[in-house]
């Protein structure tokens, strides 16, 4: 009797423990539809860094360690995938082009540049980093089609900025106009075979067996130009993947393309290019402001506009990879700051949300194993100081290349918010695809969610209770005892506590119970298979009143950035963050926990409450609380708990973000003992299954309960009824407080209890999950099975 809860579980869906890998992946690849790498999650925000060599070529001292930083602070942030141009084709000089030049003349190579490629990678390879390297580009900024075209006696190329956009479409159009054995296509193909066969000097390895190469990218936005040029482009398309797969058959190949934009508004060709069996997996971009969905004087009125199309198209080709069976890579995208300023440090409300909103679509494929594997933002600026409007030489490379405006896409290291949106959404990828794989149990967040998710998928919930091993109506802190075991002989399975006055420093939370035994107990607990849940009621900073003071409507203003009680109020997070890390086994584990910070915020009886603070206050009060545990190191899965909510809509008005919320929570109470309740609960959890389906993310009832529980039937004729045929992963009750302290303010039953047979009922239900409740079986007698 002594095998955990979170084992039965796993038991019963079969799911097998997680055993070592003894093979080495070498390579980036991809199965079923899905990215494998060594080093990294299957799903990933990675940066458009076309620069890179580039760094390492223009200065072997100032340029190396700078992109010795880039790359330091890009994976802190859990990028780790970067698209970068292998190197610019033509003459120095040229305005609009990037420089150094890595090929000056056909099949004539710039040493250091080559030099500088070497570089870039051997220390990627230090990091467990990868590169998506393109060969070419359609446009003009590091030469490509136009350079090739004048190689082979097209005449000088013109330039958009000083010729015009009409004069150089129609020359480059020029490229796809020829068959393959064109010398301006016969030249490329040269170039392909002269980098893919290099042999880098710093590591001593062939490029063919580098396994910091995600890919070869064939071009930066590979087009046709015209609809007569479609089949010879796609025909190029199709040659250059065959070469790159002669030449290098252990690294994946990818187009490059912008999608459907990128191909004459062509979605069927898009989707011929991307059916190429060498091809391994879809590229498309979004450029709200080069596509027109915005314009510089609406960056912020017409991005709900930008984010609805930019839906609408990766939706378009998520269908089409789908049919492919093949992984869709977001990897170009980008959208001004506020204002279409240029300048480092400017606000990035905007782009901010318009990350989001793509952060958020991969998000869900990769909760629930989808096709959308990834995004690369543009462009990551990191360090850079852009002295000019446009790029000169000696300047600072930035995320916009020479032709562009220095500032317009680029993400700064001081772009604080927009990095700690992509670090987030990173951390919440690399959940997600562990849990996927995971065994169920208790040990890692990841586990937490894979138990969440097969209990649910059971029919099944875990049972819960606030405080349950603290006290009960008629005893304190008796080792091993709860009310709750002393009717059915059996503790709940999800232990909730508070951590409501951990800022005062007391040793003891708002409700008596000593900190040291709530960890003691919280230890425990998870030793025999249970889940933790922490809630947190904090003082009200500003006023010095409780959690319930709200006297004052400007509380959460005055405790985020720039207020009076955010230097107070982030010491109050680190003593939370420095408890939840205190939670360790005896054998120094860490105990992951959930969190349910600013709960019941639809409601307005707490200083966070929606009368008393704006949604936008409520969001960035969430994204500082979150961010500055995770940044002290605290393993919390987050729980967002609103109260009763009938629609979808009124369920996220306050919604922080896919990023940043780990499990959809509800508290609901049943304050009359009404059907009220029972439609209430029943109606709210009809709103998060479907959310919980297009997230990916399991539900709880986080809090609820009937107070004294004067109904003997409640537990059935309310509490299940409410349920229904919904799947919470678990329903917490609160507290039994001692009667000698506050009567009656109980949620479960004890010995003699009004509806002690009926929970004994709820107990031996085949959907309630106890700590003690043990497999293989299952719980109701029926065999093992996978949901």
């Amino acid at each position: 009797m002594n095998r955990l809860l979170i084992f039965a579980i796993w038991a019963l869906f079969g799911l097998g423990s997680c055993t070592a890998q003894t093979d080495t992946v070498e390579f980036a690849r991809v199965e079923n539809a899905r990215f494998v790498t060594p080093h990294a999650s299957p799903y990933f925000v990675g940066a458009n860094f076309w620069y890179g060599a580039l760094l390492a070529a223009e200065d072997p001292q100032a340029g190396r360690e700078r992109l010795c930083r880039e790359l330091d602070r890009m994976k802190q942030a859990g990028v780790t995938n970067l698209r970068i141009l292998v190197g610019s084709e033509g003459r120095e000089g040229v305005i609009s082009k990037v420089e150094p030049i890595l090929q000056t003349a056909p099949g004539v190579y710039n040493e250091k540049a080559l030099d500088g490629l070497d570089f870039l990678l051997s220390e990627l390879g230090k990091r467990q980093m990868y590169a998506v390297l393109y060969l070419t580009n359609s446009w003009e900024w590091s030469g490509g089609y136009s350079q090739y075209l004048e190689w082979s006696g097209c005449g000088t190329y013109p330039i958009p900025g000083r010729d015009g956009w009409d004069a150089f479409i129609k020359y480059v159009s020029q490229y796809h106009q020829r068959e393959l054995t064109d010398s301006c296509k016969q030249l490329f193909f040269n170039h392909v075979r002269s980098i893919v066969t290099r042999t880098n000097r710093y590591t001593g390895r062939p490029y063919t067996e580098d396994p910091a190469i995600f890919s070869w990218q064939i071009a930066n936005e590979p087009r046709a130009f015209t609809d007569a040029n479609k089949e010879r482009f796609f025909e190029w398309i199709e040659a250059t993947a065959r070469l790159l797969k002669e030449l290098d058959p252990n690294h994946m190949v990818s187009t490059g393309s912008e999608g459907e934009n990128g191909c004459e508004g062509d979605l069927e060709l898009w989707e011929r290019i991307h059916a190429i069996p060498e091809i391994d997996y879809a590229n498309i971009h979004i450029w709200p402001y080069n596509w027109g969905w915005i314009q510089r004087e609406s960056v912020a009125q017409a991005c709900d506009t930008a984010c609805r199309n930019a839906l609408d198209y990766i939706d378009r080709h998520a269908a089409a990879a789908q049919r492919l069976g093949k992984p869709l890579v977001i990897e170009e995208f980008g959208y001004p700051r506020d204002g279409f300023s240029f300048t480092p440090g400017t606000p990035t409300r905007s782009r901010d949300q318009f990350y989001r909103t793509i952060f958020s679509r991969l998000l869900r494929d990769a909760a629930t194993g989808g096709i959308i594997a990834g995004c690369n933002f543009w462009g990551w600026g990191g360090y850079a100081k852009p002295a000019h409007l446009r790029w000169q030489p000696g300047d600072d490379y930035c995320g916009d290349p020479a032709q562009e405006e220095q500032g317009l896409n680029s993400v700064f290291v001081s772009d604080t918010t927009t990095l700690r949106e992509i670090a987030q959404t990173n951390r919440t990828l690399q959940l997600h695809a562990a849990s996927l794989t995971s065994g169920s149990g208790n040990r890692t967040p990841a586990e937490i969610l894979r138990t969440f998710r097969t209990t649910a998928a059971s029919g099944c919930f875990l049972f819960g209770q606030q405080d349950y091993p603290f006290y009960g109506v008629s005893w304190a802190y008796e080792p091993g005892r709860s009310d709750v075991s002393d009717v059915c002989g059996d503790r709940p399975a999800v232990l909730g506590c508070d951590l409501g006055e951990l800022e005062l420093a007391k040793g003891r939370n708002l409700d008596g119970v000593p900190f040291e035994t709530m960890r003691r107990m919280i230890v425990d607990h998870h030793r025999l298979g249970g889940v933790v849940t922490l809630s947190w009621h904090p003082r009200n900073p500003l006023t010095g009143g409780d959690a319930w003071d709200v006297s004052q409507r400007n509380v959460v203003r005055e405790v985020l950035p720039g207020g009076s009680c955010h230097a107070r109020f982030t010491e109050w997070l680190d003593g939370v963050a420095a408890f939840i890390n205190s939670l360790r086994t005896a054998d120094g584990e860490v105990i992951p926990v959930l969190f349910r910070p600013w709960h019941e915020h639809t409601g307005s009886w707490f200083w966070w409450g929606e009368k008393l603070c704006t949604p936008d206050e409520y969001k960035e009060l969430w994204w500082m609380t979150v961010d500055r545990l995770r940044m002290r190191g605290a393993q919390i899965v987050t729980v967002y708990s609103p109260n009763p909510c009938m629609e979808t809509a009124q369920y996220l008005e306050r919604w922080p973000g896919d990023a940043w919320v780990d499990v959809l929570g509800l508290d609901t109470y049943d304050g009359e003992g009404s059907e009220r309740f029972i439609a209430a609960l029943n109606r709210s959890l009809a709103v998060m299954d479907s959310l919980s389906r297009d997230t990916g993310k399991p539900y709880v009832v986080s809090e609820t309960g009937r107070e004294g529980i004067p109904e003997a039937a409640w537990w059935s004729g309310h509490l299940l009824r409410g349920i229904g045929t919904y799947t919470p992963s678990y329903v917490l009750v609160w507290r039994n407080a001692p009667a000698d302290t506050k009567p009656g303010h109980f949620y479960a039953p004890w010995p003699g209890q009004a509806s002690e047979e009926d929970f004994l009922r709820f107990h031996a239900d085949s959907r309630t999950l106890f700590l003690g409740d043990r497999l293989p079986a299952g719980k109701n007698g029926k065999p093992d099975s996978r949901p």
